[in-house]
């Protein structure tokens, strides 16, 4: 039987993050994965990390030939018929996953973490006062217990640990369903005439962009959509239809989900912690998770690394802070943009195409902001301005009515949210008044799975 400070499960970028930083500051860490090395980061092929990113978190830097694909400087976000682009600066590094992934393992035991591939967590360890004391894993067809201060939940959207937890151990145990993920599809493509190679471009109202890929005379068309596939397959053939695309072929398909939904309220419990797509952590704005939960993860380090020092335990009264710290850091503006999304998505493709004509909803300043996690702030000059073509439109007739109400209750819900996460507890003791509130909030909100048909 093994003592461990800390045991990960879940070996791809959040786990191998994770480790490499408690390993680095003097934790003893376990890392188990399910699958074999050679499919740990799998997910998707190609994947992208902002160039800053590398010396904020101090990541490793890819190499060509290896785990390196391309980088590109910025891109423009395009109305529903390919107008009036707004510029989204970068700059940004594409990866291969799974090669990256595989760097990161190793430069997390390079630090002291240990990883065994091909073990599977099956349950939770608990005392006999019902607390998390360690987790079975199966390896080779054998059983095994290992112990530690802390369990953290990396799996993925399964979210394998925390799915497993009884109802009552103070974390939701929620599973993610079709409305809570967008299913992304990517097209692998080259130009039929290489010449006709795009400019770096999305286009929000159907959530479809263009990137670059490994092969330098190709590109990657990606789609996401809540519900399903085939939803994805439906509105990339009205995307087609609207915006005059080159002519090209398609080498191969690639398919995955993100999760696309609010974290649990309270992300700890007693030696218990949920990181990454475990705890539903990615951008509301682009669906990118990678580094979404470096931020999450260093937060909670800033919580446990000190509690690990002092020999303090890692309950449930002292991880609590770390929900309060992330909020304030990160989560409450993803929360009011995943509220304001909702309403900015309830346009017709003609009301978009004026939204970004008029610099309304769609604007430079708001894309480099949300592209940065955040809502702009505006001043009352340019919330004046901004009245004046909400009003133009609804009078011209090029917006309706009750497309504005919707784009003004949802901005309303997200600043509503937004200042609820920041007043999150201090004391456990709140939490339930607290989560009663944020309930009804959400409510409030909606989904954005409302606004799709099948």
């Amino acid at each position: 039987m093994k003592n461990y400070d800390v045991i990960v499960v879940g070996a791809a970028t959040a786990g191998s993050y994770f480790a490499r930083k408690l390993a680095e500051n003097g934790a003893s860490v376990l890392v188990i994965d399910s699958q074999p090395e050679e499919k740990v980061g799998t997910k998707y092929d190609i994947f992208h990390v902002g160039r800053g990113d590398f010396d904020k978190f101090s990541l490793p830097w890819p190499e060509k030939g290896k785990d390196y694909a391309f980088e590109f400087e910025s891109t423009n976000v395009c109305s529903a018929f390919g107008n009036h682009p707004k510029f989204s600066p970068g700059p940004v590094v594409g990866m291969h996953m799974h090669d990256y992934t595989l760097r990161l393992n190793r430069w997390a035991k390079d630090a002291g973490a240990e990883i065994k591939y091909e073990a599977k967590f099956t349950e939770c360890i608990f005392d006999e006062k019902g607390k998390i004391v360690g987790v079975k894993y199966k390896k080779g067809g054998r059983n095994y217990e290992v112990y530690a201060k802390l369990v953290a939940d990396c799996s993925g959207i399964p979210a394998v640990v925390r799915t497993s937890l009884p109802e009552s151990y103070g974390v939701e145990t929620f599973k993610i369903d079709p409305t809570d993920m967008f299913y992304v599809v990517l097209r692998y493509i080259h130009f039929k005439n290489p010449e006709d190679k795009l400019e770096l471009l999305s286009w929000p109202f159907y959530k479809t962009w263009e990137a670059p890929q490994h092969n330098p005379d190709g590109a990657i068309f990606g789609i996401g959509a809540n519900l399903s596939y085939d939803v994805c397959e439906k509105v990339y053939k009205e995307f087609e239809a609207a915006v005059k695309l080159p002519e090209y072929e398609v080498d191969y398909f690639e398919r995955g989900f993100t999760p696309y939904r609010r974290p649990p309220y309270s992300m700890v419990s007693d030696s218990f912690i949920a990181l990454g797509d475990a705890a539903c952590i990615t951008k509301p704005s682009c669906g990118e998770g990678v580094t979404a939960a470096m931020v999450q993860m260093d937060v909670a380090l800033e919580v446990i690394l000190p509690l690990l020092k002092s020999g303090r335990p890692l309950n449930r009264f002292n991880l609590w802070l770390f929900n309060k710290k992330y909020y304030e850091a990160q989560g409450a503006d993803f929360a009011n943009q995943m509220a304001v999304l909702v309403g900015a998505v309830a346009s017709s493709a003609e009301e978009n195409e004026y939204l970004f004509e008029n610099d309304l909803i769609f604007s430079t300043k708001n894309m480099i902001a949300m592209g940065e996690g955040g809502i702009p702030n505006f001043t009352p000059a340019e919330i004046a301005e901004m009245a004046k073509g909400f009003l133009k439109g609804v009078t011209s007739g090029k917006l309706r009515m009750s497309t504005l109400t919707a784009m003004l209750k949802a901005v309303a819900n997200g600043a509503k949210i937004c200042s609820h996460y920041k007043k999150f507890p201090v004391n456990p003791a709140d939490y339930k008044a607290w989560c009663d509130k944020a309930d009804e909030i959400w409510k409030q909100c909606g989904k954005m799975a409302d606004m799709v048909s099948e």
